[in-house]
């Protein structure tokens, strides 16, 4: 799978057969950039910010077709896990000091939340990503300034731990 922008300026996300170079286009927004594929190919997951009735997250045939939609109201484009079964992506709800930051656990098979882990609101957090053996997920936190971090939240609990130290 690989982004394209055409002479519309809108990136997509296409299908590419290296063999080929055949190329299929998955995606018909108007800004989606990245996704990610199911480990057994079949999938490609993404985010459509600019998505009719606001941003969501789809899923699409690796063979094309009409998306299904997984999630609403989230910006973030959600990695899927190593084995398959389930797509992480962050949401807030609310606004200033009520708001509320969530990393969200929901199966890729029926959508069912299986779990939300709660972050602190003002937690600036962004490029998600799991861990190789699926226990935990790894994500760029902005600690002061431009300075960033890469920290790890297991997914049974417990403190984030930080991965890098750069100062």
């Amino acid at each position: 799978m690989v982004g394209r922008v055409l002479e519309d300026n809108a990136p997509n996300l296409w299908r590419l057969n290296v063999g080929t170079g055949e190329l299929k286009q998955l995606t018909f927004g108007k800004d989606i950039e990245r996704g990610s594929c199911t480990p057994d190919g079949k999938w490609v997951v993404y985010n459509d910010g600019q998505a009719k009735g606001g941003a969501g997250v789809f899923k699409v045939s690796i063979d094309g077709g009409t998306p299904l939609e997984l999630a609403h109201g989230t910006p973030f484009s959600p990695p899927v896990s190593p084995d398959g079964k389930l797509i992480a992506y962050g949401r807030t709800e609310g606004l200033g000091t009520g708001a509320k930051s969530r990393i969200v656990l929901q199966s890729l098979e029926d959508s069912a939340i299986v779990k939300e882990i709660e972050l602190p609101a003002t937690y600036d957090w962004e490029q998600l990503a799991w861990t190789p053996d699926g226990h935990a997920l790894t994500f760029v936190h902005h600690t002061t300034g431009t300075l960033q971090n890469v920290y790890m939240q297991p997914l049974t609990g417990g403190a984030r731990g930080q991965l890098t130290h750069f100062d």
